[in-house]
This record gives structure tokens, C-alpha cells and sequence, in this order.
């Protein structure tokens, strides 16, 4: 056997059995802390569904005439642009928990619907399609964001309608998907870079101009001071140190800066400068792997968006899913199954650690970070060499544009 079969081999082992480890103490964690996620859901408090009830508030305030990002009613303001709040105008019109038990009935169609979609395409065979599709379902981001009534379910399959549709040459459904996606969350701006440099015109100008459709739909719909008030909001928001934040920027607040939430390892300023022009670099540097590897290209620039913002939840590794699907179906199973039982870890982890004064503590509350690092680092080295090595599985069926 050559020798770097070997090493690929005993890497994988070890990989595999890191997972297992992971696995069994992320089972531990979620049954010691009573299945709390899952209690989340099916709680009749809105207080547990804070993000639904933020976007529900503000969609009454739309149709009450009221100011939609300050007078809603609620404790905190919605952090996504008009357009979404006039899609949630219909829910509104319900009593709020009924309203959040149709949102989550809406969230799990569309989390399973992204998840048999990417699985039948990539022609996973189905133990390992229920396998993949089990621990991403019941994974802490997908649970969480069901219980707090998050809309990452529903960006995840506009990502992977963009996705197939590229794949099957159909630039225009393809960048129609991406710009509504942006639409609703503009912190994924940098995802316009994988149609640009592959120099995919038609699905770039199909994504700007759905986006600056929806866009306009929401500022007609709510006015422009809705927009102006939402643009002031978001641009005032900066990382505090909160140990959920697993961006570069949040991680290096939280060991470099005084904050409310951990005593930092040192005061060092610059840092935080410092991660803002990182985060660029790491979106150029993927953006320019993804000309390479257009198969895991856009799955590789969500990961790198989320690092380079100031602010994302644990919540948003559910935009990576379809991305760990494609590691399993290209033969990379080891890693995908760790990042699989890496997803798993459920917030009850950092208790102990929370507001200790101890130099430990924040490095231990970069673990959510860290774990959005190996998503990153996992889809950036990915080739198109993996997919020529492995079975070929799933052929790409993307149509060259002229």
C-alpha cells in the first residue's frame, strides 16, 4: 500500500475515533440537561421563542401602522431587513405561539426538505443518507433554532435550491434562490463572489436583481424609515464577548477585550482591528479557492462569512449541513462524522465556565469557534481531486455559460 494511503488511512481512524468521543459526550451532555432543546420547542412561553416572537412583533407593528425596529412591543429589535418582516405579515395575523407552532412546522419541511434534496442529489446511498440526516436534524443548531424560532432552516434550502440549480445549469433559478437569501440576510454579501469569479454573468445579474427586488418590496412595503431605522440598528452592533458568538471577531472580544460576560486573557486592543481584516483575508482566500472548487465552493464561502462577521449565532452552523453531506458523498466520512458530532454539543457545556475570572475560561468559551474553524478549514481543503479519488457519486451536472 503506498505510504500516503497509509497515513490517509490512520488519519482517518483517528478522526473517526475523536468523533465517537465527541458523540458520546455530546449524548451525555443533551440527556443530563433533560433534553432541553426539545423542551424548548414544545414550551408554551414566548419568552423561550425570543427570536419568532421579535419577528412576530414586528410584523404586528407593520400592519398596527407602528414603528417596526424600536415601537413593537418587544424586548429587542429584529436584526433582518424589511423584506423579511413583511413575509412574516401573514403569521402576524395569528395568536403569536400559534404562529410559532406554523413556523416550526415550516422550519422542520424545509430542514428536511434541504437535507433528502442534497442527499438525492449527491446519490448518497440511504444508510448513510438516514445517517447524515439523523444527526443534522437532532443536531444542537437545528434544535436550537427551532426553539427559539430562528430562519435558518428556510435560508438553508434557498442556499441549496441555488446550489443543485447551478449544478444542473440552470444559472438564472440559481442566482434568483441566492439573491433572496441575501435578501433576508445581507451578512452572506460575500457568497455573490462564487457566481462572479467563475464568471457565472447570468446568475450574478439573477441574484442582484432578485435581492434588489425583495429589497424593494420591504422598502415600499414598510417605508423608508423602517430601512434607515434597521440600517442604523445593524451597523451599531458589535461583538460582546458572549460565549455563543463564534465568529473571529466575537472570539477575539471576548480574549482580548473587557466585556460583560468573561474576564479577557489579556487587554490588547489592536486585536479586535486586527480580526475585522483577517475575516477579509479569509473571504478573499476562500473566494479564490472556490474558482477551484466550485462543487464545495459556495458551502466553503457561508462557512467564511460567518467567521468574518461581527456577529453569528451557534445556530447558524445549519447553513452548513449540505456542505457536511458533500464531505460524506466525495468518501471523506471520518471528517464529515466529526463535524457531524461536533454539531451535537449542546450549550449546557459552557455553564461551568461562564463569568469565571480564571485566564482557562475564555479559551474554553472559543469552542464554538473553534468548531466553526474546522467547518471552514474542512470545506476550503476540499478538492475536486476528492471527488475524482472517491466513487463518483452524484456527477456534477453544471452547464458551462457562454
Amino acid at each position: 500500500m503506498p505510504k500516503g494511503d497509509q497515513v490517509r488511512r490512520v488519519w482517518g481512524a483517528f478522526l473517526a475515533v475523536v468523533a465517537f468521543g465527541v458523540l458520546a459526550l455530546a449524548s451525555w451532555m443533551y440527556v443530563r440537561s433533560g433534553f432541553g432543546a426539545l423542551a424548548g420547542i414544545a414550551s408554551d412561553s414566548m419568552d423561550i421563542h425570543m427570536d419568532f416572537d421579535v419577528f412576530w412583533r414586528s410584523a404586528r407593528a407593520l400592519l398596527d401602522g407602528g414603528d417596526v425596529y424600536s415601537e413593537n412591543g418587544g424586548p429587542s429589535i429584529s436584526t433582518n431587513p424589511p423584506f423579511w418582516t413583511v413575509l412574516v405579515v401573514p403569521l402576524a395575523l395569528l395568536e403569536p405561539i400559534t404562529a410559532y407552532r406554523v413556523f416550526v412546522l415550516l422550519a422542520v419541511l424545509a430542514g428536511v426538505s434541504y437535507v433528502a434534496w442534497t442527499a438525492e442529489e449527491l446519490g448518497l446511498r440511504p444508510a448513510w443518507a438516514v445517517f447524515g440526516a439523523a444527526l443534522l436534524v437532532f443536531s444542537n443548531p437545528f434544535l436550537g433554532t427551532l426553539a427559539l424560532g430562528q430562519v435558518y432552516p428556510l435560508l438553508a434550502l434557498g442556499l441549496v435550491t441555488a446550489w443543485i440549480a447551478d449544478r444542473r445549469g440552470k444559472p438564472l433559478v440559481s442566482g434568483a434562490a441566492l439573491g433572496l437569501v441575501l435578501a433576508v440576510k445581507p451578512q452572506f454579501a460575500p457568497v455573490l463572489l462564487w457566481p462572479l469569479l467563475r464568471r457565472r454573468w447570468r446568475m450574478l445579474a439573477a441574484a442582484l436583481a432578485s435581492g434588489a427586488a425583495a429589497t424593494l418590496i420591504g422598502l415600499v412595503v414598510a417605508g423608508p424609515d423602517a430601512f434607515v431605522d434597521w440600517l442604523a440598528y445593524i451597523s451599531s452592533r458589535q461583538p460582546d464577548g458572549y460565549w455563543d458568538n463564534h465568529t473571529l471577531p466575537g472570539a477575539t472580544a471576548r480574549l482580548f477585550r473587557e466585556n460583560e460576560f468573561i474576564e479577557p486573557v489579556a487587554l490588547l486592543p489592536w486585536m479586535e482591528p486586527l480580526a475585522y481584516v483577517l475575516g477579509i483575508a479569509i473571504i478573499v482566500l476562500t473566494a479564490l479557492r472556490a474558482r477551484k472548487s466550485p462543487e464545495m465552493g459556495l458551502w466553503a464561502l457561508v462557512a467564511a462569512s460567518l467567521l468574518a462577521s461581527p456577529i453569528s449565532w451557534h445556530n447558524y452552523l445549519v447553513l452548513l449541513g449540505p456542505g457536511v453531506l458533500l464531505l460524506m458523498a466525495r468518501g471523506r466520512m471520518a471528517l464529515a462524522f466529526l463535524l457531524l458530532a461536533l454539531q451535537l454539543i449542546p450549550p449546557q457545556w459552557s455553564e461551568p465556565w461562564r463569568g469565571e475570572s480564571t485566564g482557562v475560561a475564555p479559551l474554553v468559551l472559543t469552542l464554538y469557534f473553534c468548531i466553526l474553524v474546522a467547518h471552514w478549514i474542512a470545506f476550503l481543503t476540499y478538492g475536486e481531486r476528492a471527488a475524482r479519488d472517491s466513487v463518483k457519486i452524484g456527477a456534477n451536472r453544471s452547464v458551462s455559460e457562454e
